[in-house]
C-alpha cells in the first residue's frame, strides 16, 4: 500500500503547486476584478447577470471559508504567499474604491451597478461586524443573544417585505423613499445580505 504525499509537502498536495487557497484567491480576484473593471469602464451599463450573481457566491464562500480556515496541515505558506488577510483586504478595498468612483461620476445612471456594490458592501459589513462582535465577546467573556435576535428579526422582516413586494408591489417607488439611487427594495435586499455576511 503506497502512502500519499508527506504532510509537509504542500507543493505536491495543492493544485498547480501553489499554496493552499491560492486558486480560490485567484478566482475571487478574477471575478471581483472583472465586475469592478466593468463598472469603472461603463457605470451606466450593469455587469452581466451571471457575473453579478457569481460575485455574491464568490464573496460569500471566500470570506466564510477563509475566515474559518485552520492553519495549513501541510505546513505551507498562506495563499499566493501573501500575508494572511491580504486577499480579503484587496477585495474589500477594490469594491469600496469602485463604489466611490461609480457614485461620484456625473450623470451616471448605473442603477444596477450601484445596487450590486451596495449589496456586496452590506455583506462585507456584516462579516466585519461579526468579527468585531466575536472579538468584544472574547474580551468581555460574555455572551448575549440580544444582537443575534436583533439581526434575525431585521433579516426576517426584510425578506418578508421583499416577498410581499415581489408578489403584490407593496413598497413605495424608489423616487419616493430612497437614498441616492437606492430605493427601499434595494435597502431591504442589503439588510438580507448584511445578515448573511454577519453569519458567515
Amino acid at each position: 500500500m503506497s502512502e500519499g504525499p508527506a504532510a509537509g509537502d504542500w507543493r505536491r498536495r495543492y493544485a498547480l503547486g501553489l499554496p493552499g487557497g491560492s486558486v480560490r484567491a485567484l478566482l475571487a480576484l478574477g471575478v471581483v476584478g472583472t465586475v469592478c473593471g466593468l463598472l469603472v469602464r461603463d457605470p451606466d451599463r450593469p455587469p452581466p447577470e451571471a457575473l453579478e450573481s457569481l460575485l455574491f457566491v464568490v464573496l460569500g464562500h471566500y470570506f466564510a471559508a477563509r475566515a474559518q480556515a485552520p492553519e495549513d496541515p501541510a505546513g505551507g505558506p498562506p495563499p499566493l504567499w501573501l500575508p494572511r488577510g491580504s486577499i480579503r483586504f484587496v477585495l474589500i478595498a477594490g469594491l469600496i474604491g469602485v463604489g466611490v468612483m461609480v457614485l461620484r461620476q456625473e450623470g451616471a445612471a448605473s442603477y444596477r451597478g450601484v445596487v450590486t456594490l451596495a449589496l456586496a458592501a452590506a455583506f462585507v459589513l456584516g462579516l466585519l461586524l461579526t468579527r468585531v462582535t466575536r472579538w468584544l465577546q472574547a474580551r468581555w467573556r460574555g455572551q448575549s443573544r440580544v444582537l443575534e435576535d436583533m439581526r434575525a428579526i431585521v433579516g426576517l422582516m426584510a425578506v418578508g417585505a421583499l416577498a410581499l413586494h415581489a408578489f403584490f408591489g407593496v413598497l413605495p417607488d424608489p423616487s419616493t423613499v430612497g437614498v441616492g439611487r437606492l430605493g427601499l427594495e434595494q435597502g431591504l435586499a442589503a439588510l438580507v445580505g448584511f445578515y448573511f455576511g454577519s453569519r458567515s
